[in-house]
């Protein structure tokens, strides 16, 4: 059974990208102390391998990857270790190792390697080393992905598209590092000998679909291909976009790499250009800052471990009243209170909104919009009154954890319903019944 319907369109849903679309990436001021979580990713959490006292440099590792899916975590300063504590991230309470800056800027780079005769494990394993995860938010370890072997590897799917609205990390990754991005696509084209690569773009990104066209052919790289999609909400899902670009349709349980897809986020896809051509471990990354209420909304490099009052302070500060903080984009981000957490590397956005009094829940009216425009073809109100009931053992037979968690059932709703807090905290209650 095909996960995605055939018949979405998508949302046509405000953007709200002119703060920062055309504002160039500026270097962020790197502060005294940095706060590295060993919980950044998906999976489980880094191990110390660091002490209070130890020296360490920019690329030095401060926790290994653990068995399974985790990640190693660097440095992004030189300096020392001064602390290794509880405290919370953006994942929850994790163990921190905190590093105090000297300001040398002492680099420790990965090891060596024949860029030449790089083979697919060889590929991956440099990922791996260099703690890369999936910088489109969702922070899955990239290394697992690239696993893959050369008879099994098809496609190469780019996903550039962002279509969370006020975030500009892509777009300006694509339009300022576009060269890189090029480079490093036909690198992997050439190690898994892909005949066909495709960076998926929304139609309305004029200046970077311009900018990607033209290295294109600069490189040569002849059997690199732009895809143009509609401006519409959620072109950015895997799945969704794999069917949109390539026409091959996805499973329920199926991941890409499943029918042979390599795919990976623009900005991914640049950290990993940096690992190979340049033996950089993942210790920066683009962020956007941006919303109604920060007072100069920028695109900014963060070395991982700034704190979030930080960024503020360099964009001037937040305006009177209250506000809502939110880690990412207002459709698929989590609300947050303590500006005192850490950026880290799956933080695209952080949005600032005008805090509005909660929408009062209303009866559902049977208008079924968020049937008709769920992209997995879901009943979010079925699942929502399954569990207002308690019956958490409904969540297989009405496919709940199928949901891509993309908003549009709460987006569209016009009771103000919550469906998906509701589809997440039934699935969350599923995995506990499960486990006891």
């Amino acid at each position: 059974m095909s996960l995605f319907r055939d018949d979405f369109k998508g949302l046509d849903i405000p953007n709200n990208k002119e703060a920062t679309k055309d504002k160039v990436v500026e270097i962020a001021n790197i502060p005294k102390r940095l706060y590295f979580p060993m919980s950044m990713h998906i999976g489980a959490p880094a191990n110390v391998v660091v002490k209070e006292g130890d020296a360490v440099k920019i690329g030095t590792l401060l926790g290994s990857s653990d068995e399974g899916i985790s990640t190693n975590i660097h440095s992004s300063v030189s300096g020392t270790v001064v602390k290794i504590e509880e405290d919370s991230s953006f994942r929850g309470e994790s163990e921190v190792v905190v590093v105090e800056n000297d300001y040398k800027e002492e680099k420790e780079y990965l090891k060596e390697f024949d860029i030449e005769n790089l083979t697919p494990e060889k590929f991956s394993s440099i990922i791996d080393e260099a703690g890369i995860t999936g910088k489109g938010g969702a922070g899955f370890p990239a290394s697992v992905k690239y696993k893959m072997g050369k008879e099994e590897t098809r496609f190469l799917v780019i996903n550039g598209s962002e279509c969370e609205p006020y975030s500009t990390t892509d777009y300006r990754c694509m339009i300022e590092y576009s060269e890189e991005i090029i480079k490093i696509i036909d690198l992997i084209a050439k190690i898994y000998t892909i005949e066909e690569s495709y960076i998926a773009i929304e139609d309305h990104m004029t200046e970077a679909i311009s900018c990607l066209d033209k290295e294109i052919k600069n490189q040569k790289a002849e059997n690199i291909y732009i895809h143009k999609l509609s401006s519409e909400y959620p072109q950015g899902h895997a799945g969704l976009q794999i069917q949109k670009v390539l026409g091959i349709e996805i499973e329920e349980g199926q991941r890409s790499g499943d029918v042979g897809i390599l795919q990976s986020n623009v900005s991914t896809i640049k950290a990993i250009h940096d690992a190979v051509f340049e033996r950089k471990s993942l210790i920066k990354r683009i962020i956007t800052v941006t919303g109604p209420m920060i007072n100069d909304p920028k695109n900014l490099m963060v070395r991982i471990g700034t704190r979030v009052e930080d960024l503020i302070e360099e964009c001037g500060g937040l305006k009177d009243g209250e506000i809502e903080m939110i880690n990412g984009g207002p459709m698929m981000g989590r609300a947050f209170e303590d500006k005192s957490i850490p950026v880290d590397k799956d933080t695209t956005t952080l949005l600032f909104l005008e805090k509005q009094e909660k929408k009062k829940e209303k009866n559902c009216i049977r208008c079924a919009r968020c049937v008709d425009n769920c992209p997995v073809a879901l009943q979010p109100i079925i699942i929502r009154n399954s569990f207002i009931n308690g019956r958490y053992d409904r969540v297989p037979e009405l496919r709940s954890e199928s949901c891509i968690s993309c908003g549009v059932c709460t987006y569209i709703c016009p009771a103000d319903i919550s469906l998906l807090e509701s589809i997440q905290a039934l699935n969350k209650k599923w995995k506990e019944m499960k486990n006891d």
